[in-house]
């Protein structure tokens, strides 16, 4: 018995190490590609200034032309908006709009989960229901109600991402069902009230699975380019800026400064994941996020 055990669990590592040999096979040449990529990119931001025919994408331009990073700044313009403009516009809508909709969805979930009164399940249920309409379905009558309460070409539109909604309701929903109430009561005893519970004691529990939230929210908004289009059309953050111009050199904009534009561009985002890969690996498992 003892062989035929030894036998089996030896056949099964073996098997686990075949699986995960071809899994890491699939994932480098996966990695890769998406590298060769913005080698690519990066390969075609040092060219001579104009348009780019490359005969053979493999190669090393020289000399390198730096200068069209400089020129980046200078050339890439839209709607009367400069890189700079356009950088700043990215930094703030990138950064208020996953932190408005996350905050008010960690206190609505935190609400629902918690706090028994008329209506709560009515709130669950309409969540779900708003989650399955479909975006473009709702979109004109959502432009008209914005252009109403002039909320396009104003960094007001940052409101309609405070609806306390969506998927990161869910998760906040989950997570404090799993929390026991009793921290609360014995902070009730003690003599904090309500508030106090909720932003000393059972925030900070949640915190971590909301700042994983906020990296890949900032991380959405930053490569947004239909947000902007729409909503902020004379406020252009930098990937709308980038569109508008990628449109431009497909028939006279200087390609080389384009894709300097690009790598400029997801630079942010490369430095934000490298800070905080450690609080989204922690708090992402398969299938979803955990608390």
């Amino acid at each position: 018995m003892k062989i035929l055990r030894t036998k089996k669990f030896n056949s099964r590592s073996n098997s686990e190490k075949i699986v995960r040999g071809v899994v890491l096979v699939i994932f480098t040449i996966y990695a890769l590609m998406i590298a060769l990529t913005y080698l690519y990119a990066l390969d075609i931001s040092f060219m001579e200034n104009g348009r780019v025919f490359i005969k053979n994408p493999v190669h090393i331009p020289w000399p390198l032309h730096f200068k069209n990073y400089v020129s980046t700044f200078q050339q890439l313009e839209v709607k009367g908006n400069n890189y700079f403009q356009m950088l700043f516009n990215s930094i703030w809508y990138s950064t208020l709009s996953p932190a408005l909709g996350i905050m008010v969805s960690a206190c609505t979930g935190y609400v629902v989960c918690k706090y028994n009164f008329r209506g709560k399940k009515l709130i669950y249920n309409l969540v779900l229901l708003v989650m399955m309409i479909p975006v473009m379905g709702s979109f004109t009558a959502q432009y008209k109600l914005y252009t109403k309460l002039n909320l396009v070409n104003s960094p007001l539109i940052l409101i309609t991402s405070a609806s306390g909604f969506g998927g990161t309701f869910l998760y906040v929903y989950s997570f404090f069902k799993t929390v026991s109430w009793n921290y609360a009561e014995a902070a009730f005893i003690d003599g904090a009230g309500p508030f106090t519970v909720f932003y000393k004691i059972m925030l900070p529990m949640v915190m971590p699975m909301l700042l994983a939230f906020f990296v890949m929210g900032f991380v959405g908004a930053w490569n947004d380019v239909q947000g902007p289009l729409t909503w902020l059309e004379e406020l252009p953050t930098l990937s709308y800026g980038i569109y508008a111009y990628e449109q431009m050199a497909k028939y006279f904009a200087n390609q080389p400064i384009y894709f300097s534009g690009v790598i400029l561009s997801i630079i942010p985002v490369v430095i934000l994941f490298i800070l905080f890969q450690n609080a989204i690996m922690n708090n992402v498992s398969i299938g979803g996020l955990k608390g």
